[in-house]
């Protein structure tokens, strides 16, 4: 017997159910399915150049790019439909001095509706956390005047069970390899500011997650900021600070906390990894050690108790090294949360 896979998701209904323990498609605690073919991102895919003024306003689907599919307030499945399974999350960007807050409005792949906040910063590309099926619209707050934004959609995709560890993933149904890989390589002088400083040699396609340090000399020069770079740019989120009283086999580390979509950390096999000093001197030495998400970078739900308008994925999110085109086709799986397979309630204001 086939197994039963839902693929009726109405717009104006909400099939959300808190605490879902049991589906047709999970065996064992485990999922296994095709997120399709999405299309390539577009930072500007929903709304293109509206305005962000002095006195705030409210963006709707008369106002969506004309290639947007289709009216807000329609119950049909296509209208300001993300064209992913289970949702995409969204960019945004202004023009130069821009510092208005967004709220923007819609409904993941269950029908659910949910909002989610990104604040201006200039010409910053902002990356959004939560996974929309739909957008409905979106509330520009009052701030600086004249200026105007983009709203599109990442390579980031929604999963539609709470996720909790990723055990496979596939492309055009080969296996790409995937998971947290670790690289230990030998030492590094950690309070040298030469920007050629080289640390590793990636071991595959993936994201820069981390970066730990062990001493072996201990470094009296100076504190120093080791920033692990990737093709002379700095991996965003990602430095470690040695203490001009560091010792011998003092250890310290740093993992990815600022989401910019792959945008600093994303790594072809074979690729320089380096970790570079902000100060001068030779003083200190030690073992620096990598981690490595390969093939997919995989975000596991939010467990927040209470979601927010800044909190994460309430069921998980996908970042594929290889960038969505409208032909590659995805296959994840994953264990979940078999006390709340939906996860946990979403924001919606």
């Amino acid at each position: 017997m086939s197994k039963v896979l839902a693929d009726y998701y109405p717009r104006n209904i909400s099939q959300y159910t808190p605490n879902m323990e049991f589906a047709a498609d999970v065996v064992d605690g485990v999922h296994k399915v095709s997120l399709g073919a999405p299309a390539t991102l577009d930072a500007d895919g929903i709304w293109d150049g509206i305005a962000a003024e002095a006195t705030a306003a409210t963006f709707t689907s008369s106002s969506f790019k004309t290639t947007f599919d289709g009216s807000s307030t329609s119950v049909t499945t296509t209208a300001g439909m993300i064209d992913a399974t289970y949702g995409r999350c969204l960019t945004a960007v202004g023009s130069a001095g821009s510092d208005h807050v967004l709220t923007i409005t819609g409904r993941d792949y269950l029908g659910q509706l949910m909002q989610e906040q990104l604040t201006l910063s200039g010409t910053t590309i902002l990356y959004g956390k939560k996974a929309f099926k739909f957008v409905d619209s979106v509330l520009v707050a009052a701030g600086q005047a004249s200026d105007t934004l983009d709203i599109g959609w990442s390579d980031v995709l929604g999963l539609p069970y709470a996720s909790e560890q990723l055990i496979s993933w596939s492309e055009d149904n080969v296996q790409i390899s995937s998971g947290r890989r670790v690289q230990t390589n030998g030492q590094i002088w950690t309070t040298n500011s030469d920007a050629s400083l080289f640390g590793s040699m990636a071991s595959n396609n993936g994201f820069v997650s981390g970066q730990s340090y062990v001493a072996t000399v201990a470094n009296t020069t100076a504190t120093s900021a080791l920033t692990a770079e990737i093709g002379g740019t700095a991996v965003a989120g990602l430095s470690i600070t040695v203490s001009a009283s560091e010792s011998i086999g003092d250890a310290s580390s740093d993992f990815v906390v600022t989401d910019d979509h792959g945008l600093t950390s994303k790594v072809a096999a074979g690729g320089a990894i380096e970790s570079v000093s902000s100060v001068g001197g030779t003083a200190g030495i030690g073992h620096i050690t990598y981690y490595i998400d390969e093939g997919v970078r995989f975000i596991d739900a939010d467990r927040t108790a209470t979601m927010t308008a800044t909190t994460g994925d309430t069921r998980g999110t996908v970042l594929p090294y290889t960038s969505c085109d409208g032909s590659v086709v995805y296959e994840v799986e994953y264990s979940v949360n078999t006390a709340d397979l939906h996860g946990i309630e979403q924001f919606n204001g």
